[in-house]
């Protein structure tokens, strides 16, 4: 599943399960996931600010120099990393999060944190839990992509530099390529512990269930 389309679609009905109804031994496994996904979420928001601060700055830079670096190669490569970068903001890969979190408060839109403070009263579905999951993993999907095509963007421009013409805007380039790749770095890890979240939790409403192999 693409992350184009997992955004395209909207989550699925969820029904919720009491508190109570899970073993009191249960309780604080789920306090723990949702400290970890708490966390994820900041580190995801801030990773995801700083991305789009370092998208702006290649769409100018993009813009005033497409006409005449079109057909060169490295702009080629340039052209990628703008395009997957700005799927990947599209994404809006925080509202999953966020929606997760809010489904252990009985929402399912996504709520302020205001509103996810205190004790959780509920645990949602295992079809809803795995349909989020899948999602996390067509984000973990689109950022391997991009930080493929950000490599070979960096890698382009290295080469470039050796020409000596238009050095400045080639190093301006690849110093954007390789903070956007740091970032996808972080934005990759984040997601890996949301699905690693999602398994867990869905873990503690099926005990048989059996997480995937990636997870740590």
């Amino acid at each position: 599943m693409s992350a184009r389309r997992a955004r395209s679609h909207a989550p699925i009905t969820t029904s919720f399960l009491e508190r109570a109804s899970l073993d009191n031994s249960l309780h604080s496994t789920v306090d723990g996931i949702l400290k970890d996904l708490k966390a994820c979420s900041r580190r995801l928001q801030a990773a995801l600010a700083s991305y789009q601060d370092e998208m702006q700055v290649l769409e100018r830079l993009y813009y005033k120099s497409k006409n005449q670096h079109r057909p060169a190669l490295f702009f080629k490569r340039i052209s990628e990393i703008r395009r997957y970068g700005w799927r990947l903001l599209e994404a809006n890969m925080t509202e999953d999060v966020h929606l997760l979190r809010a489904s252990f408060y009985g929402a399912t839109v996504v709520q302020s944190e205001k509103s996810m403070r205190g004790s959780w009263n509920y645990v949602p579905s295992r079809s809803y839990v795995s349909f989020i999951t899948e999602r996390f993993k067509a984000y973990s999907c689109l950022i391997l992509k991009t930080s493929e095509r950000l490599r070979e963007a960096y890698y382009h421009c290295s080469l470039a530099m050796q020409s000596g013409a238009f050095i400045q805007l080639i190093v301006l380039f690849a110093g954007i390529a390789s903070r956007m790749a740091t970032l996808s770095a972080e934005m990759g890890s984040c997601v890996r512990g949301c699905e690693a979240a999602c398994e867990r939790v869905l873990s503690v409403i099926d005990p048989t269930h059996k997480p995937s192999s990636w997870v740590n």
